[in-house]
């Protein structure tokens, strides 16, 4: 359940609605976390991609469970914010199957456990970097 606990804290950080006067900069930014987010991606490990593919799909898990549940979707900022995270990540997917099929890498991957808090190149655990066959060390410099 602490998992659940730290996407729902997550979304509730996020859950301030954007003005009227922002919505129409939202594409812009969107474009904006699309390219850095891509940026990452190229600078990961094949590990590091299997790791944020199983990291991705439980943040989307997360989202869709968050939209049918009310009590969920109240606390992380209602259905229209839901919504819009869902479709971001959903982006987000498709930037980093691009990355994986460039490199050649196929299924799942998942082979231990992911942070819900922790993207690949935040991952600080030594144990689960040595599971996922990360260097054991996290990289300097790379905060989200």
């Amino acid at each position: 359940m602490s998992y659940l606990r730290q996407i729902m804290q997550r979304l509730h950080d996020r859950s301030t609605p954007l003005p009227m006067a922002e919505r129409g900069e939202a594409q812009g930014r969107l474009d904006e976390h699309l390219a850095l987010y891509g940026a990452r991606l190229e600078s990961c490990s094949d590990a590091m991609l299997q790791y944020e593919a199983a990291w991705l799909e439980q943040h989307i898990e997360t989202l869709e469970l968050c939209g049918s549940q009310p009590t969920m979707l109240a606390s992380a900022g209602g259905a229209e914010r839901v919504q819009a995270l869902l479709q971001e990540s959903l982006r987000f997917r498709e930037r980093l199957e691009l990355c994986r099929g460039q490199r050649g890498l196929e299924g799942d991957g998942v082979r231990a456990a992911v942070v819900a808090s922790e993207h690949a190149w935040e991952l600080s655990d030594p144990a689960l970097r040595r599971a996922w066959g990360f260097p054991t060390d996290p990289p300097t410099g790379l905060a989200a």
